[in-house]
């Protein structure tokens, strides 16, 4: 690597090339390190290591990390937590990527499998054991799956028998009629696999949409 790169990386410059021409994605940030270092005169730009779940449309997501100069006033949106961003990604090399502060996070086509990272929703509803999910806090992630369905980032406390209850953080897609039943402290019904990990957890909206509709006994 040569001096100028090795300066352009030091001081977080980011390749014009890259945010013109590079893929657009969406990215949710999870981790923002400051380097100490600052670019600028007048306002400057703070340099940070960030780190970014990177989601494509019809790739799996991915983790990915850029140094970049930041501005002082965006800088408490990304490190407020899950903080929702533009990238750019290099198509030749998806682990070179930059936060592209100037657009809109698009909405991205999850590949297939992708909103259940661990194993398919499919699955786990077929070959799952009944439990309970409450809803504790839930954000759209700004994707759909194969079918169209939205995906939402849940927090759930999830109750099954015989199992003290527990808490898990998981993506799960969302049928237009199971919207309407996304609120804090919503009892669904869901199915779980255990032994693959507390996180396969899936809500079970077919079966929520015809409890709601169906009404109480």
């Amino acid at each position: 690597m040569g001096l100028f790169s090795k300066m352009k990386g030091f001081t977080g410059a980011v390749p014009k090339e890259l945010l013109s021409d590079g893929l657009l994605g969406r990215g949710i940030v999870f981790e923002v390190v400051q380097t100490g270092v600052s670019v600028g005169q007048v306002n400057p730009d703070l340099v940070c290591d960030i780190s970014v779940e990177v989601m494509l449309d019809d790739v799996p997501r991915y983790t990915a990390k850029c140094r970049q100069g930041i501005p002082t006033t965006v800088l408490p949106q990304l490190t407020a937590g899950q903080a929702m961003v533009a990238v750019r990604v290099n198509p030749n090399d998806h682990s070179e990527i930059a936060l592209s502060l100037g657009e809109e996070p698009p909405t991205v086509t999850m590949a297939a499998g992708e909103d259940e990272k661990t194993v398919s929703a499919a699955d786990i509803l077929e070959n799952g054991e009944p439990c309970r999910a409450v809803i504790v806090q839930s954000q759209p992630m700004g994707a759909q799956n194969a079918a169209g369905d939205e995906v939402h980032a849940f927090v759930l406390t999830v109750m099954a028998d015989g199992q003290a209850p527990y808490q898990v953080q998981v993506g799960n897609a969302v049928p237009a009629a199971g919207v309407p039943l996304i609120y804090p402290g919503s009892a669904v019904p869901a199915k779980r696999i255990p032994e693959r990990g507390q996180e396969c957890v899936v809500i079970d909206w077919a079966q929520a949409v015809s409890d709601a509709t169906r009404g109480p006994a």
